[in-house]
């Protein structure tokens, strides 16, 4: 993958890691890290249109092979961003490689006005939960400043967001 000069990560516990957004990232790059993280909630081929449907990627790489990514969509007449998928290959998780893809979103989203970023995330999963914290993430009311329709969930998932 050939990135510019911009793009380039820093040195991570010895290591390089480069973090881009809306490259055209190999489906199955993507797939290699998400597909275990998510599975049996999606499937190859739910998690293929989860892809297609994603109006931006954000990606994490090593020598070539990607460790972590985030999928998020445009939300609401607000021109807020929705994470709809979000994780770290469980080889390369505990290194701050998340830290960096959700630091990059939220950069981006400062630059470009995005008044906030919405996700949805398993109330069990206390290692996403404290990432999201960390970050300035609070959980979700319907009686926030942006009570517009968001993405619905169930039971056991805690709906989180990022006033910017």
């Amino acid at each position: 993958m050939d990135l510019s000069s911009s793009e380039k990560g820093k040195q991570l516990s010895g290591r390089l890691i480069r973090i881009s957004r809306d490259r055209n990232y190999p489906v199955n790059d993507i797939e290699n890290v998400l597909l275990p993280l998510f599975q049996p909630a999606h499937t190859e081929e739910t998690l293929r249109v989860t892809i297609d449907s994603a109006t931006h990627i954000w990606c994490a790489y090593e020598n070539d092979q990607c460790l972590g990514c985030a999928l998020a969509s445009d939300i609401g007449s607000h021109r807020g961003l929705y994470v709809i998928l979000f994780g770290v290959s469980q080889s390369a998780q505990g290194f701050g490689i998340g830290t960096r893809i959700l630091t990059k979103m939220i950069k981006w989203c400062r630059k470009r006005r995005r008044p906030f970023i919405f996700l949805l995330t398993e109330s069990h999963n206390e290692r996403a939960l404290r990432l999201y914290r960390k970050a300035g993430f609070q959980k979700h009311s319907p009686s926030s400043i942006y009570d517009e329709p968001l993405p619905d969930y169930g039971d056991g998932v805690i709906p989180l967001m990022l006033l910017i």
